[in-house]
């Protein structure tokens, strides 16, 4: 473990990612950045590490879920911004570190961590030119701070250069920054306005006043403070004001928002929109290019973040802005229970994924205010869609649990926030726990008429009645669920209710499965969702796979796996896999069985939500040992492992028929002819799996001349095992 140390504007983030960039290729497993800047909560970084390798939060382990699948793993960890957070991360390292032995953690912090083994490398300021030295003249534009200082001055003021003229100034304004490189992009920018020695004049005076006197902070540190704080005193009354209140936000926001939390003074004669361009012109606000229609995003570099809530908590402004930030966000999340059975549900989805860490921001300041609990409670329960379908299942239980310890008063709506816990407590396959959640519900709706809280009680019901062996009763609770739920208008858990009871009925091969599965297809095309649409789509594929109409199966599930990539749903994206490899194992295709079975195996290991697996590993129990006997261990295993090492982007292509980017791709007859007739023969034995010698046996030719031809197929294909001339053949001559 390294940590990378320094005050804020140092430049640690920026090592690291070089670092990173430059190791990369070291890293079989690759790389992984954590950023922790906008995380407030030291119990979900082990769940924000989790989801940079992929992992959904369905465990209520999270750290002993992350270090077994790190276990054998040999990947970068890159934690940045871990300052606010040191015990939670120290304790979280030392965790992986101990079970992982070939995981190696790259930190960035302004304190070390104090974990075991840990190194630590002082991030220095860029060089600078010294005073004797002025005199070698150009070649001092070749140190770091002025060289950084002239790129960030020319995208200031593209005529700007460092000429012999202004040479003194721009070494001068550099060594005065102490080579801080934050401190040198803020000055930079100041050359829209200004010419380089009325920058360096007015910064001299600003600190030389900002830096006097009794100081607790390192000398670095101080010029660092003081040029933020010349940066925010040239800025006009209207834009320090708009600074000061966009401190609040998390991970980023866009204008809208921005537009509906923030306030301009009175006597502004600029609105919101004016005065954060300006803020982007003054280099204070970064702006991020939009993609795939989203809108554009603008954040405050954590320096400047961190000053600017330092000045909106002096202003005595601070919980009005939280206040509008909370309501802002609660509003998004209130969207969820309609937009999620509407066509409207991935733009929804979308933006609760982009606007996680304001969401978060929004119940972490709701929970300072006990007359909000509520308030806190209502958010945690509608973003019920988002918890289930996007892997934040143990976030989910985790706001709830805790808002309702402060949200006690009797009322429907903590009904319905005990049954909601219940069921992701269900789904954590914390049995116990959603067992003493459920009765509590329970309880309360018989005291007071809680219609929708009793509706989802019954679905969590049937969810326990699984997790304890009796598929019959939960297949009966499902059913009921989904009545309830339907006449109490809650037509999310409705639809959920009823793809529970067609799992449950497949499962048991209750006759009535095919039926279900069609009319949850109706209900959710009447509805015209995507996610779930593709659940139903994935259900009716199954139910034809269970009637063996492979033809119906396989158009169905491949239907469901495009909606499911859409919706970027990595755990039914391994249920779809899984169902097109029973279908093509039920069909004879053996070899794409085996594939696909490999693909959903990789996909499975990053999903831990044990009872969702369990409700439909049943139905595919004995197909892999079938497949398994039908090609041999060696070809299964090729097959197996082909699909297991697919980019999630490959096996969607292979899934549905699609042909890789011609970029991908090697022609056949082109990769034919790489290999002479002999050749071509040898390896599709090897494909099957063949020893050298069980080959020379029935070519009847020496095995010494089949190791020659082995030898040979590997350098021609550039392959290293027989198990990648497995692959090649697969891919290119097919197996029968």
């Amino acid at each position: 473990m390294l940590t990378l140390t320094g005050p804020g504007g140092v430049g640690k983030s920026r090592l690291a990612l070089q670092l990173a960039e430059q190791s990369r290729r070291a890293f079989t497993d690759g790389v992984g950045l954590v950023e922790l800047a906008d995380l407030q909560q030291g119990d979900l970084v082990a769940q924000s590490v989790a989801s940079v390798f992929g992992l959904r939060d369905e465990t209520s382990r999270p750290v002993e879920r992350l270090a077994d699948y790190l276990r054998d793993k040999h990947v970068l960890l890159i934690m940045d911004n871990c300052e606010h957070l040191v015990e939670a991360c120290a304790v979280l390292i030392s965790k992986l570190l101990a079970a992982a032995p070939q995981v190696r953690v790259l930190a960035t912090s302004r304190h070390v961590l104090g974990t075991e083994g840990e190194q630590v490398l002082r991030v220095p300021p860029l060089s600078l030119p010294a005073d004797e030295d002025r005199q070698l003249g150009e070649q001092q534009v070749g140190t770091d701070a002025v060289t950084l200082f002239a790129e960030r001055a020319t995208a200031a003021d593209s005529t700007f250069q460092v000429t012999e003229a202004n040479r003194d100034a721009v070494i001068a304004l550099c060594q005065r920054l102490e080579g801080m490189p934050l401190a040198l992009e803020l000055a930079a920018a100041r050359l829209r306005a200004v010419d380089i020695e009325q920058v360096l004049a007015r910064l001299d005076d600003a600190l030389g006043l900002l830096t006097t006197g009794q100081r607790t902070v390192p000398p670095r540190q101080q010029t660092l403070e003081a040029t933020v704080a010349w940066s925010y005193h040239l800025c006009s009354p209207g834009e320090q004001h708009l600074w000061n209140q966009l401190s609040i936000f998390s991970g980023g926001f866009t204008l809208d928002a921005a537009e509906h939390i923030c306030r301009v003074p009175d006597d502004e004669q600029h609105g919101v929109f004016d005065l954060l361009s300006g803020l982007v012109d003054k280099s204070i606000v970064q702006r991020s290019h939009p993609t795939n229609d989203q809108p554009m995003r603008y954040t405050l570099p954590e320096v400047l973040r961190q000053f600017g809530h330092t000045q909106l908590a002096a202003s005595g402004d601070e919980n009005a802005v939280r206040s509008r930030h909370r309501d802002y966000f609660a509003e998004l999340a209130s969207r969820g229970e309609q937009d999620y059975c509407s066509s409207r549900d991935l733009d929804w989805f979308r933006q609760v994924h982009r606007e996680h860490a304001n969401l978060r921001a929004a119940l972490d300041f709701s929970l300072t205010q006990p007359e909000q609990a509520p308030t806190t409670l209502t958010i945690a329960m509608q973003l019920r869609p988002f918890w289930l379908h996007s892997g934040y299942n143990h976030e989910g239980y985790r706001w709830l649990c805790t808002a309702l310890e402060h949200a006690t008063a009797a009322t429907p709506l903590r009904a319905r926030a005990l049954s909601t816990a219940s069921l992701l407590a269900a789904l954590l396959s914390e049995t116990d726990k959603a067992k003493y959640l459920l009765a509590e519900s329970r309880q309360l709706t018989s005291q007071i008429r809680a219609d929708e809280a009793a509706a989802e009680a019954t679905l969590a019901s049937a969810l326990l009645a699984f997790a304890d062996g009796d598929s019959d009763e939960a297949l009966r609770l499902a059913r009921l669920a989904a009545q309830r739920c339907r006449a109490a208008g809650i037509q999310g858990v409705a639809t959920e209710s009823l793809s529970a009871a067609t799992v449950f009925a497949l499962g048991i091969d209750d006759p009535t499965a095919g039926e279900l599965a069609q009319e949850l297809l109706s209900l959710t095309t009447s509805q015209e969702a995507h996610l779930l649409k593709a659940l139903a789509l994935w259900l009716v594929g199954l139910a034809h796979w269970r009637e063996n109409n492979q033809q119906a199966a396989q158009e169905h599930l491949g239907q469901a796996l495009e909606l499911f990539t859409q919706s970027e749903q990595p755990l039914v994206i391994a249920h779809c896999l899984d169902g097109l490899a029973w279908s093509a194992a039920s069909s004879g295709d053996y070899y794409r069985a085996a594939r696909l079975m490999g693909a959903a195996r990789t996909r499975w290991k990053r999903n831990h939500l044990s009872l969702a697996h369990a409700m439909t590993a049943r139905f595919g129990a004995d197909r892999q040992h079938f497949v398994r006997a039908a090609l041999g261990d060696s070809a299964f295993n090729a097959a197996f492992d082909r699909g297991a090492n697919s980019t999630l982007e490959e096996i969607i292509n292979y899934a549905l028929g699609k042909r890789a980017p011609e970029s991908q791709q090697t022609a056949p007859s082109a990769a034919s002819a790489l290999l002479t007739t002999r050749e071509t023969e040898i390896a599709e034995h090897v494909a099957h799996g063949l020893s050298n010698k069980e080959i020379a046996s029935k070519l009847v030719i020496s095995t010494r001349t089949v190791d020659t031809h082995v030898d040979h197929i590997l350098h021609k294909l550039g392959v290293h095992s027989r198990t990648q001339i497995a692959m090649w053949i697969s891919d290119h001559k097919g197996l029968s």
